[in-house]
C-alpha cells in the first residue's frame, strides 16, 4: 500500500553556486532586474480555498517576505497596481514534458554480463546493464541545458499558462533514471534552476515489438522490472559485506545501474510508474508493495474505469489534462473501426478527475500527454464542469503537486519565506476569458505579451470551411503547396493535410468567427505545431510559427462549398 508522499533532496550544488558566486562579487544573470516587488491592492489565492481581497504580496530577492491586507510596502519595491488582478501560487506540472540533451539515445547493449535475450544487440561503452531499456543511473540533471533559443520557446509557453516549477525526467525505457524539480527560468545556469534532484526513480512498462530486443510483452515489462530490482538488493548485500570484510569474497561487479537504485530499494527515494493503462496502476501498485517501495503512478488518463480497485491501492496519481481524440465516425466505414470503448474513453474523459476523487484517489494534475499546450485551459474547463470544483483543480496544480514531490515547504502556496513563484491573472484562474498578465519565476518577473487576433480576425463572423484548400507555405527562398481537406457538420471539424512525410490528420479544427484554427500532429522530434488562418471566402490567409522563423499561409479553396456563407 502507498504512502501518496514522495521524499526529496534540495540541490545543494544550486546553493554552493549562489554562495560563491555572491562572495566572488560575480554578477546575478538578472542583476539587471528589479530584486523587490509589491503587487498592491489585488485578490490573492494564497493556497486552494483561501482568498485576500485588497491584499498585498511582497517579494525581495526570489523570496516572498510579506503576504497580507495590511502589508508595508518597502520603499525600495516596483509597486504593481493589482486592482483587477488575481495572484494565485505558481503552478507545477509533475510530469512535463521538457527536451533533455540526450535522453532516450540509449542503445541496445549485448557485453558485459548476462547475455541480452532476443536479436543481438549493439555495445554500449561503460559498465551499463545488458538490457538497454534498463538505465536508472541516468538522471534530468545531468542532461538539462539552460532554457534557451528553442527551450526558452518551450517554457514561454508553460509561463503563459501560469506553470512556474515542474518534474522533469529521462522519459524512455523500463528503468528511465531519476528526475529533478526545475524552475522555468530562461537564460539561468542549470545549477540556479533546480530546486530538487534525485526526486525519484521512474520505472514504466515499456516493451518492443519482436525482434526488438527483450523485453516485447507486457510480462516481459514486469519481470524485467522485478528481476531488476532483485538484483540491486544482492548487490547492496554483496556491497555491504565486501566493505566489511573482502578477504576470500569475490569483489562486487562495477554496476552503475544496481547502484543507482540503492536508495529506492531501502526506501529513501521513492518510484514514479508510467502506465498506459489502468491496469498498469494495479501492475505498479504489485510491484512497488513486493519491494515496499513508496510510489505514484503517471496515470493513463482512463482510471475512471477502474476507479475503486486503484482507490484500494492508495496509490497517488499524475492525472493526463489530455483526452483522447475524438473518433471518427463521418461515414459508416469509419465508424465500424471505432470500438465501444474507444467511444466511451473520449465522451467520459472530462469526467474522469471527479469520479477518482469521489472514490477516494489523490492526483496532481499534468500536461503530459496534450499534443498542444493551447488545450490545457480548455480541458480544465471541462474536467470543472463535469464536477471538480475549481479549488480541487488548483490544489491538483499547487498543493497536491507540492506534497508529492517533497517540496512543499517552498511551493506551492504564498507564504511568507516560500520561493516567490507567482502567477497574476486578469481574472479567476481558470475563468474562459481570463488571460495571464505576469509571471514571476524566483522573483523573476515575466510579462506576458497580449496575444493579438490575427489581422482581419472576427470572432462574429460567420464562414463555412469545409472543403479543398490549396495551402502555401512562403518560405525563404521558396514556396510549399500543400493540399488540406477540412470535413465535418454543426461546428464540428476535422481534417487531414498533406506533409513531407505524407498526409496526416490534424489533431484537432476548430472555429472562432473567420479565424480556423489547425493543429498539426507531432512529427520527427518536434511538438505538434497550431496554425490559425483567417477564412474571407475561398481564401485564408495567416501565419505559422517554424522554429525562430514565422511563416506566411495562404490558401485557396479549391472544391467544396463555395463563398464561405454557412
Amino acid at each position: 500500500m502507498g504512502n501518496p508522499s514522495i521524499g526529496v533532496r534540495f540541490s545543494a550544488l544550486a546553493a554552493l553556486f549562489f554562495v560563491v558566486a555572491m562572495a566572488a562579487g560575480a554578477p546575478s544573470g538578472h542583476a539587471e532586474r528589479p530584486l523587490v516587488f509589491a503587487i498592491e491592492g489585488a485578490r490573492i489565492i494564497p493556497a486552494p480555498g483561501q482568498q485576500i481581497v485588497g491584499g498585498t504580496v511582497v517579494i525581495r530577492d526570489g523570496l516572498i517576505v510579506a503576504v497580507g491586507s495590511d502589508v508595508t510596502i518597502p520603499p525600495d519595491a516596483v509597486v504593481i497596481a493589482g486592482e483587477g488582478l488575481w495572484v494565485y501560487a505558481g503552478l507545477i506540472d509533475a510530469s512535463i514534458n521538457l527536451a533533455l540533451e540526450g535522453a532516450g539515445q540509449s542503445t541496445p547493449a549485448s557485453g558485459g554480463g548476462r547475455p541480452s535475450r532476443g536479436d543481438a544487440e549493439p555495445t554500449r561503452p561503460g559498465a551499463v546493464h545488458p538490457l538497454s531499456k534498463v538505465h536508472p543511473e541516468e538522471r534530468a540533471v545531468d542532461q538539462l541545458l539552460p532554457f534557451e533559443g528553442d527551450r526558452q520557446r518551450q517554457v514561454e509557453k508553460y509561463r503563459e499558462l501560469g506553470f512556474t516549477a515542474g518534474l522533469v525526467a529521462p522519459r524512455t525505457g523500463i528503468f528511465r533514471g531519476s528526475s529533478s524539480v526545475v524552475l522555468l527560468q530562461d537564460d539561468t545556469p542549470v545549477a540556479e534552476i533546480v530546486v530538487a534532484e534525485n526526486v525519484a526513480q521512474h520505472l514504466a512498462f515499456d516493451r518492443g515489438r519482436f525482434g526488438q530486443g527483450y523485453p516485447t510483452s507486457l510480462m516481459g515489462a514486469v519481470a524485467t522490472q522485478r528481476q531488476v530490482l532483485l538484483d540491486a538488493q544482492r548487490h547492496a548485500v554483496w556491497v555491504e559485506r565486501y566493505a566489511a570484510d573482502p578477504r576470500g569474497m569475490q569483489r562486487p561487479d562495477s554496476a552503475p545501474s544496481f547502484e543507482a537504485l540503492a536508495e529506492l530499494i531501502s526506501g529513501d527515494q521513492p518510484a514514479v510508474f508510467h502506465a498506459s493503462s489502468p491496469y498498469d496502476v494495479l501492475l505498479a501498485d504489485k510491484v512497488a508493495d513486493e519491494f515496499g517501495v513508496r510510489a505514484v503512478v503517471v496515470a493513463s488518463g482512463h482510471e475512471w474505469e477502474i476507479a475503486d480497485e486503484i482507490a484500494a491501492t492508495q496509490r497517488a496519481l499524475i492525472l493526463p489534462v489530455a483526452f483522447p481524440k475524438k473518433p471518427q465516425v463521418n461515414d459508416d466505414d469509419e465508424a465500424l473501426d471505432v470500438s465501444l470503448e474507444e467511444m466511451l474513453q473520449h465522451l467520459e474523459a472530462p469526467m474522469a478527475a471527479a469520479r477518482l476523487r469521489d472514490a477516494g484517489v489523490v492526483f496532481a494534475l499534468t500536461t503530459d500527454g496534450l499534443t498542444t499546450l493551447s488545450y490545457f485551459k480548455k480541458n480544465i474547463g471541462k474536467m470543472v464542469e463535469a464536477g471538480l470544483s475549481e479549488d480541487e483543480a488548483l490544489a491538483a496544480l499547487t498543493t497536491v503537486p507540492a506534497g508529492m514531490l517533497g517540496i512543499d515547504r517552498v511551493v506551492g502556496t504564498l507564504e511568507n519565506g516560500k520561493i516567490a513563484n507567482l502567477a497574476v491573472f486578469d481574472g479567476p484562474i481558470f475563468g474562459a476569458d481570463t488571460t495571464t498578465k505576469r509571471v514571476f519565476v524566483d522573483g523573476v518577473e515575466y510579462q506576458m505579451e497580449e496575444k493579438r487576433k490575427p489581422q482581419g480576425g472576427d470572432p462574429e463572423a460567420v464562414v463555412d470551411p469545409r472543403g479543398e484548400w490549396a495551402a502555401v507555405f512562403d518560405l525563404p527562398g521558396r514556396t510549399i503547396e500543400r493540399l488540406w481537406v477540412i470535413e465535418g457538420e454543426g461546428g464540428d471539424f476535422n481534417g487531414t493535410a498533406e506533409t513531407r512525410s505524407g498526409t496526416v490528420s490534424f489533431e484537432d479544427v476548430s472555429l472562432e468567427g473567420n479565424m480556423l484554427t489547425v493543429v498539426f500532429p507531432s512529427e520527427g522530434g518536434r511538438g505538434a505545431m497550431e496554425l490559425t488562418v483567417v477564412v474571407t471566402g475561398d481564401s485564408f490567409e495567416g501565419s505559422a510559427e517554424f522554429g525562430p522563423r514565422t511563416v506566411s499561409v495562404t490558401g485557396t479553396r479549391t472544391s467544396g462549398p463555395e463563398g464561405g456563407a454557412r
